[in-house]
C-alpha cells in the first residue's frame, strides 16, 4: 500500500460533509478504505457555508476520523468536490480581429479562455470556463488551432458563484488548516460517469436531486450548455412529514419506505416515537406534494434553457439521493406529456469499499467519481524510527520499589523521569512528522487551483479598497 498514491476527497453536501480516503489498483479498481460523515445543516445550507468557524470544525474532525482509519499516516492535503446551490452557468463572448490573416495558435485559444477567468463583476467568482464553440470568419468549429482568419469569436460557458460563497469556503478550509490540492466540480464529474458519450451527443439533462439542492445540467454536442441549482432537494420531504408532529429521523424513514407508492391506501402507519398513527394515504399525499414542485422546477429550468424536447434526444436521467423513493419511476410514467427519462443504474463494478462505515448507493457514487478524478498522493505515511532507551535506567524505573529501599519518595521521582521521558520522546516524534510533512510540501509544485485564484481575487479586492 505504502507505494499507491492515497487520494483523499472532502465532499460538501448540503446536508452534510463527508470524507474518504482511497487508492487505485493497477487494474484500475478502486478501493476505498476511509470513509467519514458529519451532519452540517446547522452551518451550511443548499452547499452554502453559513458558519465558518463551525464547519472549520466540522472538516477537522473528519480529517481526524479519517486519519483514525489509517495506519500511521496523516492527511497532508485534500481534494474539494464542489456543488450545492453554489453556482449557475453565463454564457461569454470573447473577440478578437486581426489586420490580416493569421494562423490561430492554442497560445491564442489559451489567452481567449483565461480572458473568461476575469469576473464582469468584483462580487462574482468564475469557478471553470467551458469553450462551447468558435467562429473562425464565418466558419463554426469546436477546435480552431491552426485555422487562418481575420477574425475569430469564442463562445463559452462560464460556472460562476458569488465570491463571498467561495471565499467562506477557502476560510473554512484554511480555519481547518486544510491544505487543497486542487477542486473538482461534482456535477462535472457525475456526466461523465453517468453520461455515455451517446447522451451527451445527442443531448439530455441530468438531474442530481440531493438534500437539499437539485442540479440541472444540460449537454448537446457532447459539452455542457446549461447548467442550474434549484435550492430544494428531497430533505424538505423530510421536513414537510416532520410538520405533522413526527421526529425527523422517523419522518426519514417515512420517505424511504412509503415514498410514491401509498396511492389512496388508508392502511395505518403508527408512528412509535410520537405515538400516533397516520393514513398511509395522508403521509404519501404531503411527499407526493413536494416531490412533484421539485419535478416542476426541473422542467421550467429546462424550458429557461431553451433546449427543447426534440433537441435532447435522450431525455432526463435522472440521479441523486432523492431519486431513491419507492415508486418515483412508476409515479412519472403515470404523469402526461412528461418527457422520455430513466432513472440513471448505479455502476460501482469498479470500486471496493473496504471501510467500516459504507453510505448509501448515491453518495458512494460521489465519493467514487471524486477520488478516481484525484491524481496526486494526499496521504504522508511515518515509517516507525526505533527509538533508543536506556534499558538499565528503564528497568531501575519499573522495578525500583521492588529492589531498592529509598522508599515512596523515590519511586514517585521515577515514575515521574519515566512519563517526562515518554512525553519527551512523543513531542520528538510528532516534531519529526511536522518537519516530514514541511518538506513533502515544499517538494511540491503548487497548482493555481480555484482556492488559490481565490486568495488572488481577494488580496486584488483588498488593494482596491485600500487605494
Amino acid at each position: 500500500m505504502t507505494e499507491k498514491k492515497m487520494t483523499v476527497i472532502i465532499e460538501i453536501g448540503s446536508s452534510e460533509i463527508s470524507g474518504a480516503a482511497g487508492y487505485k489498483h493497477s487494474d484500475g479498481k478502486l478501493e476505498v478504505v476511509a470513509y467519514a460523515a458529519e451532519e452540517s445543516g446547522e452551518f451550511i445550507k443548499n452547499g452554502i457555508v453559513r458558519n465558518i468557524d463551525k464547519t472549520a470544525q466540522c472538516l477537522t474532525n473528519i480529517i481526524n476520523r479519517l486519519e483514525g482509519q489509517l495506519n500511521n499516516s496523516s492527511i497532508s492535503q485534500v481534494y474539494v468536490g464542489i456543488g450545492g446551490s453554489t453556482f449557475h452557468s453565463t454564457h461569454r463572448t470573447v473577440k478578437r480581429s486581426f489586420e490580416e490573416e493569421t494562423r490561430i495558435t492554442a497560445e491564442l485559444v489559451d489567452e481567449m479562455a483565461e480572458e473568461c477567468q476575469n469576473p464582469q463583476s468584483p462580487d462574482k467568482f468564475i469557478i471553470r470556463v467551458i469553450p462551447q464553440e468558435y467562429v473562425v470568419d464565418s466558419m463554426v468549429t469546436t477546435d480552431p488551432v491552426g485555422c487562418n482568419c481575420r477574425n475569430i469569436v469564442g463562445e463559452y460557458l462560464n460556472l460562476e458563484a458569488t465570491f463571498k460563497i467561495m471565499d467562506n469556503l477557502r476560510s473554512s478550509f484554511e480555519g481547518a488548516k486544510t491544505d487543497i490540492a486542487d477542486d473538482k466540480v461534482t456535477p462535472l464529474l457525475l456526466a461523465e460517469r453517468i453520461l455515455s458519450e451517446t447522451d451527451r451527443g445527442l443531448g439530455c439533462v441530468l438531474v442530481d436531486m440531493g438534500a437539499g439542492t437539485t442540479t440541472v445540467a444540460i449537454y448537446k454536442g457532447g459539452c455542457l450548455r446549461f447548467l442550474s441549482v434549484i435550492p430544494l432537494g428531497s430533505g424538505l420531504i423530510t421536513s414537510d412529514l416532520a410538520t405533522l408532529g413526527i421526529s425527523m429521523s422517523e419522518a426519514e424513514q417515512i420517505k424511504r419506505t412509503i415514498g410514491l407508492t401509498s396511492g389512496n391506501s388508508d392502511e395505518p402507519v403508527y408512528v412509535s416515537e410520537s405515538n400516533n398513527t397516520f393514513p398511509k394515504a395522508q403521509l404519501g399525499q404531503v411527499i407526493r406534494a413536494r416531490f412533484q414542485e421539485i419535478i416542476a422546477n426541473v422542467l421550467n429550468q429546462v424550458k429557461l434553457s431553451d433546449f427543447s424536447d426534440d433537441k435532447l434526444s435522450s431525455g432526463i436521467v435522472f440521479t441523486g439521493g432523492g431519486m431513491e423513493m419507492p415508486g418515483v419511476e412508476a409515479y412519472l410514467k403515470q404523469q402526461p406529456h412528461f418527457p422520455k427519462f430513466r432513472i440513471a443504474k448505479y455502476r460501482l463494478d469498479s470500486v471496493e469499499w473496504t471501510a467500516s462505515e459504507k453510505p448509501m448507493a448515491p453518495k458512494q457514487l460521489v465519493l467514487a467519481t471524486l477520488l478516481e478524478a484525484g491524481d496526486d498522493d494526499c496521504v504522508t505515511i511515518f515509517e516507525s524510527k526505533p527509538v533508543e532507551i536506556d534499558f538499565k535506567q528503564q528497568e531501575q524505573m519499573s522495578t525500583g520499589s521492588l529492589f531498592t529501599d529509598d522508599g515512596e519518595d523515590a519511586q514517585i521521582e521515577r515514575d515521574k523521569k519515566a512519563e517526562e521521558e515518554k512525553r519527551r520522546i512523543q513531542l520528538e516524534e510528532e516534531a519529526r512528522k511536522k518537519a516530514e510533512q514541511e518538506k513533502q510540501k515544499q517538494e511540491k509544485p503548487k497548482k493555481k487551483g480555484l482556492f488559490e485564484r481565490l486568495k488572488g481575487q481577494f488580496h486584488h479586492l483588498m488593494d482596491d479598497e485600500i487605494e
